[in-house]
């Protein structure tokens, strides 16, 4: 079952909670903090509005080793405008729905979940949620980067409806959950008198950092996916050049091959003071669909280095095993300059296997490899507020006459959360 409901109807819901843990709390005293927005609190319970804004510009250069042709786009765009509650009802029940406008398509959900604790160190929870992958977990407003590269398009899933549960220690956690597709997605209905059913997805993964200080923070992770399609359609993998933005153009892909799937992930990550290393690496089993071909192996990944000339660190959770908001060590509002972060980014992701195992060739195909460098640079005046500058440089090495892409491309970003 999918639920399809407006923003406005998530404020409303908002409103209602906000009343109801009012008349909760009249015999008690109330407090108001400010985490980028009022967020009250009465004993264990708390409400809080959230939000963010995410405005973006493009600029692509691409060229082709054809007579295809050679083009450069330009577009400003608003990347993500969202907004939420979450909140608390007590020590056992928490809550988070946001949602927003995406690139300028439709109205969806991210975030919506029921959170149960039965005890301080375990968790479940239903609804629209992430399971695994370093960079996957953390939010958007965090990640180093504008985009996570070919590695968030396929090798990770995103937001998934079903059931996950969590063990977190000191510095270690084991996460499992079964879930079927978006909260966004329309329900699978092939037909009258026809099996309909999503795809199934289970997904496990345990982190642990062996050495968590004020300097130095390690982080090791690995993780495991199994899909199986049911009655969707076949599993395609399909990378973009390191931006959400597209005008239309495929640069590499396997087409819709994939009847089931198993993946194996590693993550890794290594903070010291302001410098911080991180990566991760997918193998991608797939199970064909028809008789094509044998069956592939695809494989994608990425690393990067970052460091805060400003003397910040990156702010690693070695509890949830993510990372969260930077603390700006000298923000504009306490009369400082804020915080610089610098990064360079190589992404890859090898697709050439779908090519390899048909059992008869097409003189051309997009199922190639895609390699990409990217220098990134962060201004914080505060935590709150973030602008970005990336600049990609790209190429997809494909099969045949006219399938090869030499990308150039910057971005901008302007970023506001609450």
């Amino acid at each position: 079952m999918r639920i399809k409901t407006s923003l406005v109807s998530g404020a409303a819901l908002g409103v209602m909670l906000a009343c109801g843990l009012g008349v909760a709390a009249h015999a008690q005293d109330n407090t108001t903090a400010w985490k980028g927005a009022p967020q009250w609190s009465n004993d264990d319970v708390y409400f809080k509005v959230r939000g963010r804004i995410l405005l973006d510009a493009v600029f692509q250069d691409v060229k082709r080793d054809g007579p295809g042709g050679d083009f450069d786009t330009r577009n400003v765009r608003g990347r993500q405008v969202f907004l939420g509650v979450e909140g608390k009802l007590n020590n056992y029940v928490a809550y988070k729905a946001e949602g927003g406008a995406v690139n300028g398509g439709a109205w969806a959900w991210d975030d919506v979940v029921i959170e149960v604790k039965p005890t301080e160190a375990t968790s479940i929870l239903f609804g629209n949620i992430k399971v695994a992958g370093l960079e996957n977990l953390t939010s958007t407003r965090f990640t180093t980067f504008m985009d996570r590269g070919p590695y968030g398009d396929f090798g990770v899933d995103s937001y998934q409806l079903g059931v996950v549960g969590k063990y977190q220690g000191p510095n270690y956690s084991f996460t499992g959950g079964v879930q079927g597709g978006s909260i966004n997605n329309a329900d699978v209905a092939v037909g009258a008198n026809a099996d309909s059913k999503e795809r199934l997805v289970i997904t496990g993964r345990a982190h642990w950092a062996p050495i968590v200080t004020d300097t130095d923070k390690v982080h090791v992770a690995a993780s495991y996916r199994y899909r199986n399609r049911g009655d969707e359609g076949a599993f395609a993998y399909t990378g973009r050049t390191n931006t959400a933005y597209t005008n239309g153009t495929t640069f590499y892909t396997t087409g819709g091959i994939g009847n089931r799937d198993n993946t194996i992930a590693v993550e890794g990550a290594w903070v010291h003071g302001p410098f911080s290393f991180q990566g991760e690496y997918s193998n991608i089993d797939v199970t064909r669909a028809g008789t094509a071909g044998s069956d592939p192996t695809i494989k994608v990944g990425y690393a990067f280095v970052s460091f805060w000339p400003t003397g910040e660190t990156r702010n690693y959770d070695p509890v949830a095993g993510e990372f969260k908001r930077p603390k700006i060590l000298n923000p504009i509002t306490a009369g400082g300059f804020g915080g610089v972060e610098l990064a360079l980014r190589y992404d890859f992701a090898d697709l050439k296997d779908a090519y390899d195992t048909l059992n008869v060739k097409p003189a051309t195909s997009q199922a190639g490899e895609y390699t990409g460098w990217t220098l990134g640079v962060n201004y914080y005046p505060t935590a709150y507020v973030r602008f970005q500058a990336n600049y990609t440089d790209g190429k997809s090495d494909n099969i045949g006459l006219n399938q090869d892409y030499d990308v150039k491309q910057f971005q901008l970003r302007a970023q506001l959360d609450f």
